[in-house]
């Protein structure tokens, strides 16, 4: 259990290499920025948001959860930056370009009278905007690290030292697409992080659920932290 808060927002990733046993672990810094990037975020209060609502709906914002919809997990971590951490929206209402802005003031996509970004509620458009796909992305965040899942199903410790409570995971397929997003809601036994959830069914939706338990999930992982 860690003695104190962490002290960063971190979204995670996962893709498609995978290293053997016998290789080094090498996480790659994808990028950094000025330690002063979103310094007013709060994290201890996005993950308080996240606890909050991990098993229900805030009646202040639509839900996605069912299948056509393709799930709330993305719409679920950006209220929980916005709403919990303060993070403030990126963009101008009716004007969106894909990833550029993030944002969410009705249930639609522009150009309809009440907009959201596709990066609200997009697992792949959040990871585009907040961080880099293929070398490209907003960067909005202040740092990005990849690592893959064979490294950390080999040594966790790494991704454990590095997220911190309110931190955010982000899982990717081995054809390179972002399919789940969740958030670092506390610590658990053996130096295991917690997250919470919503997704496709409601009955998935919970928190306190082992990071471990998902590594495999996916190909790679990426941490995006928001702020230093």
């Amino acid at each position: 259990m860690k003695g104190k808060l962490k002290s960063a927002i971190v979204a995670t990733v996962v893709g498609a290499t995978l290293l053997t046993s016998s290789q080094a672990f090498a996480a790659d810094v994808m990028f950094t920025n000025s330690s002063t990037t979103n310094s007013t975020f709060s994290r201890a209060s996005a993950a308080d948001y996240a606890e909050t609502w991990a098993t229900s709906s805030n009646p202040a914002y639509a839900s996605y959860g069912s299948n056509s919809d393709g799930g709330d997990c993305t719409n679920f971590v950006s209220q929980a930056l916005y709403e919990g951490g303060g993070l403030a929206f990126n963009g101008t209402k009716g004007y969106n370009r894909n990833t550029v802005d993030w944002y969410y003031y009705g249930p639609n996509v522009p150009p309809a009278t009440n907009p959201r970004t596709s990066s609200w509620t997009g697992a792949h458009q959040f990871r585009e905007h907040f961080a880099v796909i293929n070398g490209v992305g907003g960067k909005k965040a202040y740092k990005a690290t990849r690592y893959t899942s064979q490294e950390l199903s080999n040594d966790f410790q790494p991704i454990y030292d590095e997220l911190y409570r309110g931190d955010i995971v982000q899982h990717v397929n081995s054809g390179g697409h972002t399919i789940h997003s969740q958030i670092v809601n506390g610590y658990g036994p053996g130096n295991d992080l917690k997250v919470a959830q919503h997704s496709i069914n409601s009955g998935t939706w919970n928190k306190d659920i082992s990071l471990k338990s998902y590594v495999a999930y996916g190909s790679w992982i990426v941490s995006i932290k928001i702020k230093l």
